[in-house]
């Protein structure tokens, strides 16, 4: 009854589906599922949600429509079956408020929590608990110290893996003038020269 994925559609069809978070999986499923479920109920801690403007305007105007609930603001707090399968999905407000909502299945889609762990306490400057950088070099405010994918941020920047690569690469291009002062940097193109080593 709780599904961390959805691999066939059809298998919700006419489901009472609970769906908790407010990022792309939770709306870009809650959008799909509706076509199919008997009910969509949409479960999250704030009425913004984290997804791509056009579908979050979408399920906002399915929820106006009656096509899916938004539970907001709500977290889950817990859960109710028989024998094993799921009867209702047990919400509760920012006030310790519970309510109940009668349910077939749970959809968690939880994105990833930054825990910067020692690092908060260094010192960096700090955007909405991720480290700020340089997008030129991934240097931040200390001397020496680089970041690159999901720990840092910058105007512009894109969570994506291409781009986390890309960082890492920039910083080490970054930090190399720091490791080896006075040194030239030898610079090689794996698609033009072959994996080094391997000639």
């Amino acid at each position: 009854s709780v599904f961390y994925l959805v691999r066939r559609r059809e298998d919700f069809r006419g489901k009472r589906v609970v769906i908790a978070g407010g990022g792309d999986s939770a709306v870009d499923w809650a959008i799909s599922l509706a076509e199919v479920a008997a009910k969509v109920m949409v479960v999250h801690r704030r009425p913004k949600f984290r997804a791509a403007p056009d579908s979050e305007e979408r399920l906002k105007r399915m929820a106006a429509s009656g096509a899916v609930e938004l539970v907001v603001p709500y977290q889950l707090h817990g859960l109710e079956g028989d024998n094993g399968v799921l009867t209702a999905v047990v919400v509760a407000d920012l006030d310790g408020v519970t309510r109940r909502l009668e349910a077939d299945v749970l959809l968690p889609f939880y994105g990833l929590s930054t825990n910067l762990g020692p690092i908060a306490d260094w010192g960096l400057a700090m955007d909405r608990n991720v480290v700020a950088v340089d997008p030129a070099t991934g240097a931040t405010d200390a001397t020496g110290v680089f970041a690159a994918g999901d720990i840092c941020t910058y105007p512009g920047k894109l969570k994506l893996i291409l781009s986390g690569f890309a960082e890492a690469a920039r910083v080490a291009h970054s930090a190399y003038d720091i490791i080896h002062p006075g040194e030239a940097l030898h610079f090689e193109h794996s698609t033009t020269s072959g994996v080094p080593g391997a000639r």
